[in-house]
């Protein structure tokens, strides 16, 4: 499996677009998307955040890939789901994506709703959007960060962006150390990996330290292309400095594959690569504890850390929110003052704040839950 890695100082759309064209005819790409008409871009819109700050993909990658795919007449889609709480459109507007699809006609795809669809994989049930199944090719793009709880993200992590809305925090309140959320994004790899016809590291400004937004941006300096998520990221993080012993995800990933690390080709120049002082924040205290946890007090802290929908004054009992949930989860009777919520069908997609035309709809927190999702 060949990883495609360049040296690229600053976010200069020429050298991002001559990169990304070199690669394309390198793997052939063209011919591989002929008959595909529909692209999704799936960056890495973690929130609302100014490009600047490294923690989201930045635009010019994606004007880069556009204008490249619109001259092959392609349809393109940009879609993620941000795991907070705040409404995506502000992302989109921060971020800069808004302003991209105005300018090139792109249609926007909010993850967090369109409804979704669910399957079991290793014994773990993923609800992920039914945008990324919908499209006839996706192409990932992520960025190039540490993280507090996985040690490194980048293109598989990017994934876990499929699952829509704060049920990204409903999984983590499930499997709260990081050996068992390794499994979950091992599980969800196999689940999508067949559906990526191609991976983007955007690593022209990175993180490192407290990774994946409270970091301190870095300019890496490169930028890396691959068919495969897992392949890219297993140097990537290498590159970094880090282990295998601490990528536990990203090397299962790799055998989901059946790929050998010692098969991945790589450019001679980059094979021994390493960046100096890379700043790579050990995972957070809560988490190593719980990881030495026995199984009751993982009980007890998947008992106390919760967080749902629910409804205030504003609420005009217009109905959106009931109509819009694609579980039927929220239930609104002749005589209501407000929708009730079935907490044990809720899917935490966050429909129903997304579409609430009234600002009715905010997301109660346990004191665990206001501490650790952000």
């Amino acid at each position: 499996m060949k990883v495609f890695i360049e040296q690229i100082p600053d976010y200069d759309l020429e050298k991002v677009r001559r990169f990304l064209e070199n690669t394309f005819t390198s793997i052939d790409l063209w011919q591989k998307l002929k008959l595909k008409k529909t692209i999704l871009l799936k960056p890495n819109l973690l929130g609302p955040y100014d490009p600047d700050r490294a923690i989201t993909t930045h635009p010019t990658i994606l004007e880069a890939l556009i204008q490249l795919l619109q001259a092959e007449r392609k349809e393109i889609w940009i879609g993620d789901g941000p795991g907070g709480s705040l409404p995506v459109k502000k992302t989109w507007e921060k971020t800069g994506i808004r302003e991209l699809s105005e300018k090139y006609g792109i249609k926007l795809v909010n993850f967090n709703t369109g409804g979704v669809q669910s399957e079991e994989v290793n014994g773990i049930t993923f609800t992920t959007s039914n945008y990324f199944w919908e499209a006839d090719a996706v192409i990932n793009i992520a960025k190039y960060k540490t993280h507090s709880l996985t040690y490194y993200t980048g293109a598989v992590k990017n994934l876990y962006g499929v699952i829509p809305g704060l049920k990204k925090s409903e999984y983590h309140s499930l499997y709260p150390d990081t050996k068992e959320f390794s499994l979950v994004l091992t599980a969800l790899y196999k689940l999508l990996y067949q559906r990526i016809n191609l991976n983007l590291l955007d690593g022209i400004w990175g993180m490192e330290g407290e990774g994946p937004s409270a970091g301190e941006k870095r300019n890496f300096g490169i930028m890396m292309i691959s068919e495969s998520a897992a392949a890219l990221d297993v140097v990537a993080a290498g590159m970094m400095g880090f282990t295998e012993d601490q990528l536990s995800y990203i090397y299962k990933s790799l055998e989901v594959e059946n790929i050998n690390p010692s098969g991945i080709d790589l450019a001679k120049e980059w094979q021994d690569f390493k960046f100096d002082s890379v700043k790579i924040k050990g995972i957070s205290n809560i988490i190593k504890m719980l990881a030495y946890s026995p199984e009751f007090l993982k009980s007890i802290f998947r008992k106390i850390y919760k967080f749902y929908p629910d409804f205030n004054d504003n609420c005009r009992l217009c109905r959106v929110c009931a109509e819009s949930c694609p579980v039927n989860a929220i239930y609104i009777g002749k005589n209501s003052t407000k929708p009730v919520l079935d907490q044990q069908k809720c899917i935490k997609c966050l429909c129903c704040q997304e579409l609430c035309p009234y600002g009715a709809v905010y997301i109660k927190k346990s004191l665990l839950a206001k501490l650790l999702i952000k």
